[in-house]
């Protein structure tokens, strides 16, 4: 019933997801559905309870990809860029359930941003903060860099059924996963520089 009612949540929203509905993608009767969690409002709790534990070994990676300290900022970028499309691949409807429900507003997005959105963001973005102080990515208001990160996934992959449309040919899932991270990583990442070897970097001391 939890994976019927987030799949409804997703593709209608709250309001417009009624239990009649979340009870016929479940296929079972709406008296269960409300036997079990009383009322619509239980129902979206319980999701939402069910999506932070799904989503807090991932948190805790970001969290542990900052202690690296001794791996290049680069580095643990790409990682977290690569751990943020498997947690979306978890998931694939999490774009639309954030567009959705962030069209609608109030306490329900409140709540969806207090227990999802926050505490990802807490922990991914010290990485790109120190990212920047690098200069691995360029200056820019971070907030937006991490929403348009998270859009750029997340919708993507909701959407994945349109871009078939564009394809010259299909793709599968790991080589979709694989081509996500290298856009990310293309697009927000600056250009590594080249290391320069000893010769280039020795002072010349030929006398002319």
């Amino acid at each position: 019933m939890l994976r019927a009612a987030y799949s409804s949540f997703a593709n209608f929203g709250f309001r417009a997801a009624t239990l009649r509905k979340i009870a016929a993608a479940a296929g079972v009767d709406p008296a269960l559905v409300i036997h079990r969690f009383g009322s619509k409002e239980a129902l979206w709790k319980a999701v939402i309870e069910k999506q932070t534990l799904y989503l807090m070994p991932f948190i805790e990676r970001f969290k542990d990809l900052q202690s690296q300290k001794t791996v290049p900022i680069r580095t643990r970028i790409e990682t977290a860029f690569r751990l943020l499309i498997d947690a979306a691949f978890g998931e694939p409807e999490c774009g639309l359930l954030l567009s959705r429900i962030g069209s609608e507003r109030g306490e329900h997005l409140d709540m969806l941003v207090g227990m999802l959105l926050r505490p990802s963001y807490d922990a991914f973005v010290p990485l790109l903060l120190e990212a920047v102080e690098a200069e691995v990515i360029k200056k820019q208001r971070l907030e937006l860099l991490y929403f348009m990160i998270i859009n750029a996934v997340t919708m993507s992959l909701s959407y994945r059924h349109v871009l078939g449309y564009f394809e010259s040919s299909s793709q599968s899932l790991d080589q979709l996963k694989e081509n996500m991270a290298r856009f990310l990583i293309v697009n927000f990442l600056v250009e590594e520089r080249p290391r320069l070897s000893q010769s280039d970097t020795a002072p010349n001391h030929d006398v002319v």
